[in-house]
């Protein structure tokens, strides 16, 4: 099991293994967040809020209203029409960022409408610079264009 944390240690990830690669987003959201992205099936990732487990599969994690101990900044995807729709992709809709609330470490995001929340199929990205550089060897990096380049 590996695990990512926040600054503070409020906020957890426990994941089995490694993603396949990180994914240095930069569409209009992310690369302002910094944020290095690693992917997961959301029945394969647990957060820990204050020690209060909850699996990424759980419809509650998906829910508009943040677990306690978490602050959203919500993306309406479907209306800010940047991206055209990708076949296979997610659906559009909703995205919520996550951030601790208490020492505002971007964490994961995840898609917060309701198909999306209760198929435990979907996936979450994790905030993979939350994880140690041990963990992350040999681990491929790559980097989405976005809607910049």
């Amino acid at each position: 099991m590996l695990t990512a944390s926040c600054h503070c240690g409020r906020v957890r990830f426990t994941v089995p293994a490694p993603p396949p690669f990180r994914n240095e987003c930069h569409c209009t959201v992310c690369y302002k967040y910094g944020a290095n992205w690693g992917y997961y099936p959301k029945t394969e990732a647990t957060i820990s809020i204050d020690g209060k487990e909850t699996p990424a599969a759980d419809p509650a994690f998906s829910s508009e209203t943040p677990l306690p101990g978490l602050a959203y900044y919500v993306r309406d995807v479907e209306a800010e029409k940047e991206l055209p729709p990708t076949p296979g992709k997610m659906a559009r809709g909703h995205l919520a960022f996550a951030r601790c609330a208490h020492c505002g470490c971007m964490t994961h995001w995840v898609g917060i409408q309701p198909d999306y929340a209760k198929d435990p199929r979907q996936r979450v990205g994790i905030n993979t610079r939350l994880m140690s550089e041990e963990d992350l060897k040999g681990v491929e990096q790559k980097t989405s264009a976005g809607p910049l380049k």
